[in-house]
């Protein structure tokens, strides 16, 4: 298996057998995200994305907020939306639930797994012990497809 990251002006590459790629690239994520801001055991992230403004707001209590229209989102784009919006770090589905239900539509922890296992299919989530984060290709479809639709004028 061989796995490639770039950030920045850093670029990793990974190669090996699967358990070896996996684990190596765990800690590497693990060190990444210890030195990037957001959200964490410190506390919520202070600020969004800008490209979410309008899409995605912060609450009172530093929780992602989706201010668009349900009828404007699939329950898919609106999980992949916030799980953007705290990147790199990852939501249960009972974190997911209780964001959407306050600020979408009521979404029980049962859907949210279901649309959370048809994303990984799709290779656009990443799901380990409860929690979600998207993959590379999640955030890419977030960028290119979702958001730019968003901020589309309707025709």
């Amino acid at each position: 298996m061989r796995f490639r990251i770039r950030r920045g002006d850093l670029e990793v590459e990974l190669e090996g057998d699967f358990e070896y790629v996996k684990g190596k690239f765990e800690d590497l994520l693990e060190k990444m995200v210890a030195q990037i801001p957001g959200p964490g055991p410190e506390g919520p992230r202070a600020s969004l994305p800008s490209e979410l403004n309008g899409i995605v707001e912060l609450g009172q209590d530093g929780r992602p907020r989706l201010t668009v229209p349900v009828e404007n989102l699939t329950a898919k784009e609106a999980i992949a939306l916030l799980l953007y919006s705290t990147h790199p770090s990852r939501l249960s589905d009972e974190d997911l639930s209780s964001i959407l239900s306050s600020s979408w539509k009521t979404t029980g922890t049962d859907a949210i797994r279901a649309r959370a296992s048809e994303l990984r299919r799709e290779g656009r989530l990443v799901a380990e012990r409860g929690e979600y984060c998207l993959s590379g290709a999640g955030l890419q479809w977030v960028r290119n497809e979702i958001i730019p639709r968003l901020r589309s004028p309707a025709p």
